[in-house]
């Protein structure tokens, strides 16, 4: 489901306003963690790469059916969940369905005996990029207001204008203020308490989760991922304290597009004045998502795999790949999951029953032009790019069948499947 781009006012002023997806620049820092800077666009193409690339391995196939799960199990009747929430241009019905999908969610865990404690925590796919300017990036930070209180950010100021709020949040929601006490969801089912006030759970989870369609279109769900996971173990930081020793991680990422997360110290891939070896089109204004696809992804006989690209498109060393891959490693965010012992999930560019398929489309050309493949599905929506760096590593840490369309139309389907992997998983 594509996104337009609108580039920097300091860099490109007279580049069309057409081409626009609202985007920002902003620096947010971690503990040993680089800075982002920017934000920004959508569609792709296929990998120029000029040696022959291969795949990120991990201890697990995963098409294995095993787990690769290395910390510590949960030892306690408690989870804590993070959503990572595509905010681009084209999630509004998508949010819109999380909102009411996400009651079958609450309906399980606070079903069950004996009870769970579970939290709950969004933040976006924003981190940033150079041709985004007016957006977050929230980088990781949580996002605890109500969708009411955020109206403008359900519009989307592209060619065309799209206003998204009665579909994504205010048919929906009903609470204006959620008053919490924390950036997340806090319900202690073994004691009673909640930190929502009335202990109106469901609706305030479900004015939560919506948050908006004027981010950045060079989504990055791993980076967020990451750096939530990590803002949770900053003694400092808002979110600190979020994951509860002895308590399950879960993580559920919700996006239409391609992984784009960057190393901000090779963000000259987007850049006009760089060499556009990624771009679909090199000749093109701007660029589009397609740069994410293509600095990550390579295709050969009906599979695509996460690959590793330096600046000039030539495949970089496992050893080398921190510093000279222009994406980040898919390692670095398996690692992560690993140590924490996590369980993640995705709501993406998958077929009903869950596949992947990678093919070209004779029905789409302007997508299998950007992209150099056809869509991973489609709905009266829009269509969505098939995921490939967030697939490998939820195969590798959750095993398959963790995965779900978000071209469905109901999404009580991945929250009923959310409620069984947390159940699995408990104690």
């Amino acid at each position: 489901m594509q996104d337009s781009v609108v580039p920097p006012s300091r860099l490109w002023p007279l580049l069309l306003v057409a081409l626009a997806l609202g985007c920002s620049k902003n620096t947010i820092e971690l503990e040993t963690d680089e800075s982002t800077d920017g934000s920004g666009s959508s569609t792709g193409s296929t990998t120029n790469a000029t040696s022959p690339p291969t795949s990120t391995t991990f201890p697990t196939d995963p098409d294995s059916g095993s787990s690769t799960d290395t910390g510590p199990a949960p030892t306690e009747r408690a989870v804590d969940i993070l959503f990572v929430v595509d905010n681009s241009g084209s999630m509004g019905e998508e949010q819109g369905m999380l909102s009411n999908g996400v009651a079958t969610l609450v309906n399980v865990l606070d079903a069950i005996t004996p009870p769970i404690d579970y939290r709950v925590a969004v933040t976006t796919t924003d981190n940033g990029n150079p041709w985004c300017q007016g957006t977050g990036p929230e980088a990781g930070k949580f996002v605890a207001t109500s969708c009411l209180s955020r109206p403008t950010s359900f519009v989307f100021n592209g060619a065309m204008t799209i206003d998204a709020f009665d579909e994504a949040c205010g048919n929906i929601c009903t609470i204006p203020d959620l008053g919490l006490t924390e950036p997340w969801i806090d319900v202690q089912r073994s004691t009673g308490t909640t930190n929502v006030p009335g202990d109106a759970v469901l609706e305030a989870m479900q004015c939560m989760l919506p948050q908006g369609i004027d981010g950045c279109g060079f989504e990055q769900p791993l980076e967020s991922m990451w750096k939530a996971i990590r803002r949770t173990e900053t003694n400092g930081e808002s979110e600190y304290g979020f994951h509860r020793p002895g308590a399950l991680l879960a993580v559920v990422l919700v996006t239409d597009e391609a992984d784009c997360s960057y190393n901000a110290a090779h963000e000259t891939i987007f850049l006009p004045e760089g060499n556009r070896v990624f771009w679909s089109d090199p000749d093109a204004a701007a660029p589009t998502s397609a740069v994410c696809w293509n600095a990550g992804v390579t295709c050969s006989g009906g599979s695509c795999t996460a690959t590793n690209l330096d600046e000039d498109g030539n495949e970089v060393p496992a050893a080398n790949a921190d510093d000279d891959a222009v994406l980040q490693p898919i390692h670095r965010y398996a690692d992560q999951l690993q140590a924490t012992g996590a369980f993640i999930m995705g709501i993406n560019g998958v077929n009903s029953d869950g596949s992947v398929t990678y093919q070209e489309s004779l029905m789409d050309p302007q997508f299998q032009s950007d992209f150099g493949i056809g869509p991973g599905c489609e709905s009266s929506a829009g269509r969505a790019v098939p995921p490939v760096r967030a697939h490998e590593i939820i195969g590798a840490i959750s095993g398959p069948g963790n995965e779900y369309s978000i071209c469905s139309g109901d999404f009580s389907i991945p929250m009923e499947g959310l409620a069984e992997a947390i159940l699995d998983r408990l104690p």
